[in-house]
């Protein structure tokens, strides 16, 4: 089975395909690259070391030939292109205006060769963009790519920081989103305040899923939180269970209908 020597790279709109090195090229993670890539010249990031793959293990389509490490005069055209697709931005975004359509431009870039033109947006409701796809292409002399995104591909290309302080987790390593739901934050027990719960795109925050198996491993070799288990003391109502302390809490009446609570370790009631 032939193996063909592979990295990971990332596009400018954060897109992780992978990079063939055929001509040999020294590049490491970091590294910049120019890439050729569905018919056209682009940017990317070279994030992984290089490996082989057994060539049925990705599709064709998926992987970009690496061309060269950048170089100073590429620098220069990187900078041309982020001006051109700065102006680009406020042409579409006011033509979108005009047209009233129900969209919302988040990001607009240039392949590196200038022959494409991207058009990222979020959708608020179907609508046809044909007009406006030919219009921006007689304006821009180029063609025009425009791409539907979601929210947290929106987030993902912008970036931010998130309540932790940090770069966000989708702009710094997440390849594909997860589904998260709040299923995950109950199963975590945390509060279910959506705001609090939700990220800079609106959406529940994707590290509710980071350590949701661990939980969800916990509790379920558990008893339920209201049910009864037998202990030394007698008879009791678990009221809480804390996977962390891996301790248990179990409310417990007395003769004259008061209640106390104990905190066992899990060991001492599994």
């Amino acid at each position: 089975m032939q193996q063909r020597l592979i990295v990971d790279i990332k596009l400018e709109n954060e897109e992780i395909i992978y990079g063939e090195n055929v001509n040999g090229i020294d590049i490491k993670p970091s590294d910049k690259i120019v890439v050729y890539f569905e018919n056209t010249y682009e940017i990317a990031e070279v994030i992984s070391n290089e490996r082989l793959v057994d060539e049925n293990f990705f599709k064709k389509e998926n992987v970009a030939k690496i061309v060269r490490k950048v170089n100073e005069q590429d620098l220069q055209r990187i900078k041309e292109n982020q001006k051109k697709a700065t102006e680009a931005y406020k042409i579409i975004k006011q033509t979108c205006i005009n047209y009233e359509l129900p969209i919302k431009i988040s990001f607009v870039k240039y392949s590196f060769d200038r022959a494409k033109l991207y058009v990222y947006y979020v959708q608020e409701k179907p609508t046809n963009l044909s007009k406006i796809v030919q219009e921006l292409a007689h304006r821009f002399k180029v063609k025009i790519i425009m791409k539907q995104i979601g929210p947290r591909d929106e987030t993902k290309i912008l970036g931010g920081i998130g309540v932790c302080g940090y770069e966000l987790c989708c702009k710094r390593w997440i390849k594909n989103f997860e589904s998260i739901s709040v299923e995950m934050a109950k199963t975590q027990q945390l509060s279910l305040n959506i705001p609090k719960l939700s990220g800079l795109c609106n959406r529940l925050k994707c590290c509710l899923g980071y350590e949701y198996s661990f939980y969800k491993e916990c509790i379920e070799k558990l008893p339920k939180i209201g049910s009864y288990i037998k202990t030394k003391y007698g008879d009791g109502k678990v009221v809480s269970i804390d996977c962390i302390k891996e301790t248990i809490g179990v409310e417990f009446k007395t003769e004259d209908e008061k209640t106390t609570i104990k905190i066992f370790k899990f060991n001492e009631i599994i």
